[in-house]
């Protein structure tokens, strides 16, 4: 019963976001409609069944709609310039942690590794895996970047800086043409059945990547991909709001009120950081608008902005691939540097002592 109520709550926010032509409304408001029952309730229901993965079946045959033969030459040739914009976006990130230490008092090692623009669940993984650091640190930091991203993104991308508007009521007219067709169904079957096997190879987000890949060869191959309709494109984002919404638990930690304050602007500072970066990134390469440039560097999770660059018309297929490239990056490359980085801090100390 308390699961329907969630629901209903949910979509009641997405509703009521719609309603107030506020962006990503169907993503959004379920995530606050979920926050708001939570916090009411004051308990959080058990899913069935992962909500964001069945959202992000939807989310990943979107973006492989997307690819073609051309976007897949012009992504080899963003190689460099995805390492360069990666590389630039994590030192920045280290700077805001060195900050943030100092101000708030905290471990270090533990601002270091909730600074970094990877996912949520991915970097307390590799954090559980490093002495000293605090995962409720981790996790606040995280959650709180998280939501400066998906509130602060999208109403930059909106703003008349970005020209988000316009591009929405050019996406609006081409998805509401699209209506439901038996095949969608059996294609997603079929993503269902990829991203379980991407799973077990132990790949992040295997539930947008195993759609995206199937749905891509499929589409790279000429084969006529059917368009999903508005209705289920909403249903996706309502299920990943829903998910967001459980997420956000701020635990305890000392000093709150100063801890949130400070996160919040370092937050809010990488984010648009990540604007100073699409400028640089666009003058490197004329090709890709700003609006595209944004919304892939910006250090949100990669459903998210690809649930954004879909709403204003943006080029998916860079978004996603400047993500994925990052959060790449940040899986396989940052653990290995950050205990390096550690040990050689802790040796420097212990020198220091002796």
């Amino acid at each position: 019963m308390s699961l329907l109520f969630l629901c209903l709550t949910a979509v009641l926010g997405g509703w009521v976001f719609q309603v107030c032509q506020l962006p990503l409304s169907w993503l959004l408001g379920p995530m606050f409609g979920t926050i708001l029952y939570v916090r009411l309730a004051k308990h959080s229901p058990k899913l069935p069944f992962s909500f964001r993965d069945i959202g992000l079946l939807v989310i990943g045959y979107l973006i492989g709609k997307q690819f073609t033969k051309q976007t897949l030459l012009e992504m080899g040739s963003h190689l460099p310039s995805m390492l360069l914009m990666t590389v630039i976006m994590i030192a920045f990130s280290l700077i805001l942690a060195f900050i943030t230490s100092k101000l708030t008092h905290s471990n270090l090692k533990s601002t270091v590794a909730g600074s970094i623009p990877g996912g949520l669940s991915q970097m307390i993984a590799i954090s559980s895996e490093i002495k000293g650091i605090d995962l409720t640190v981790v996790t606040v930091i995280q959650i709180s970047r998280i939501l400066s991203v998906i509130i602060l993104v999208p109403l930059l991308v909106y703003s008349p800086i970005l020209y988000g508007n316009q591009a929405t009521t050019i996406v609006t007219a081409n998805v509401e043409s699209a209506s439901y067709h038996w095949v969608i169904f059996l294609l997603l079957f079929f993503c269902f059945l990829i991203a379980s096997l991407v799973k077990k190879w132990k790949f992040p987000a295997p539930f947008m990547i195993g759609p995206m890949l199937l749905v891509a060869t499929i589409s790279i191959a000429g084969m006529d991909v059917p368009a999903i309709p508005t209705t289920l494109t909403c249903i996706a984002q309502t299920l990943i709001g829903i998910h967001l919404g459980m997420q956000i638990k701020f635990g305890n930690i000392e000093n709150k009120a100063k801890f949130l304050s400070v996160v919040t602007i370092t937050s809010s500072l990488l984010v648009l950081f990540s604007l100073v970066l699409g400028y640089i990134l666009i003058s490197l390469d004329s090709d890709i608008s700003l609006l595209t440039a944004f919304i892939g560097l910006a250090p949100g999770g990669m459903a998210e902005m690809a649930v954004l660059g879909q709403s204003v018309h943006a080029n998916l297929p860079i978004i996603t691939t400047y993500q994925l490239f990052r959060l790449l990056f940040i899986l396989f490359c940052v653990p290995i540097i950050m205990k390096w980085g550690f040990q050689r801090v802790e040796q420097r100390l212990e020198g220091r002592k002796s």
